[in-house]
């Protein structure tokens, strides 16, 4: 049985949808699922427990601790992590399953980018982005991963880390993680540069928390000529991308030096299919 674990946060208006979805896999046996509702003020848990799935409900908001009490709540693999606003059928997860042999440990959707309702700076950078090869072929910013037994013994609790995906990504090596392109994600772009620079400075601080803990390939680098190499359109883009990148870090200092900054959820997108 394919096992599928969403850490929900006030959620009660996309999950129905999700588990909607998820309904032949779960009716015929195919998928366990299990939805924790944490931190929640709406009514997140109900809506998921009158569609018949498993409900752990957690006080606090918190994915890290969602992501672990629907591992301990879960039995069966392969195991996938799906956010609660992503939506994957029953069949897209038997298709990435499916995927999961020959030494391939790690799964994913490919990548999509709607940038409908973004500016065009946003969509250059972007454009730059998705081509960079630790974007192409990562687990991580898809809304939805899943691993085979074996891939999940590779650590034990999710640690309490900003980019939990991030961290999964980095304890495969490439040759062990497939992105499947017959199942999609769409990430839904910010609409501003400000919306931008906030969700990037989100993923900064993840990387730095990687790097913190000695965790190696967090903030590997790609050098701008081997992307420009290989698709020599994207130096129309490469001005957007150094230009956010520069706003990111100066964001990133100024943060250093009041001490933190603020590390609020991400709210600046969803992810759709």
């Amino acid at each position: 049985m394919i096992s599928v674990v969403v850490p929900a946060h006030n959620e009660a208006s996309v999950v129905p949808r999700l588990l909607a979805a998820l309904r032949p896999g779960i009716d015929d046996g195919r998928l366990g699922v299990v939805v924790v509702a944490n931190g929640c003020d709406d009514d997140t848990a109900r809506v998921a427990a009158d569609a018949g799935v498993t409900v752990i409900e957690l006080a606090a908001g918190d994915k890290i601790g969602a992501l672990n009490a629907g591992d301990a709540g879960s039995r069966g693999f392969p195991r996938f992590y799906v956010d609660a606003d992503v939506l994957v059928t029953a069949d897209d997860l038997e298709r990435l399953a499916a995927r999961l042999v020959d030494g391939v440990e790690a799964v994913a959707p490919t990548l999509d980018l709607d940038g409908r309702r973004s500016g065009w700076l946003v969509r250059s950078y972007h454009r730059y982005w998705v081509s960079l090869p630790t974007v192409r072929h990562s687990l991580a910013g898809r809304g939805c991963f899943g691993l085979s037994e074996a891939g999940r013994r590779r650590w034990g609790e999710f640690p309490s880390v900003v980019a939990d995906d991030q961290f999964v990504n980095q304890l495969f090596a490439p040759h062990e993680i497939a992105i499947v392109e017959e199942v999609t994600s769409t990430v839904t772009l910010p609409t501003s540069v400000a919306a931008l620079v906030a969700r990037k400075r989100r993923s900064h601080r993840g990387n730095l928390e990687l790097a913190g803990a000695g965790i190696s390939g967090a903030t590997s680098r790609v050098r701008w000529i081997d992307v420009v190499r290989a698709d020599p359109w994207r130096i129309l883009d490469l001005p957007a991308f150094l230009a956010v990148t520069l706003l990111v870090r100066v964001a990133a200092w100024r943060d250093a030096r009041a001490g933190g900054g603020s590390w609020g959820a991400d709210t600046t997108s969803r992810v759709v299919s």
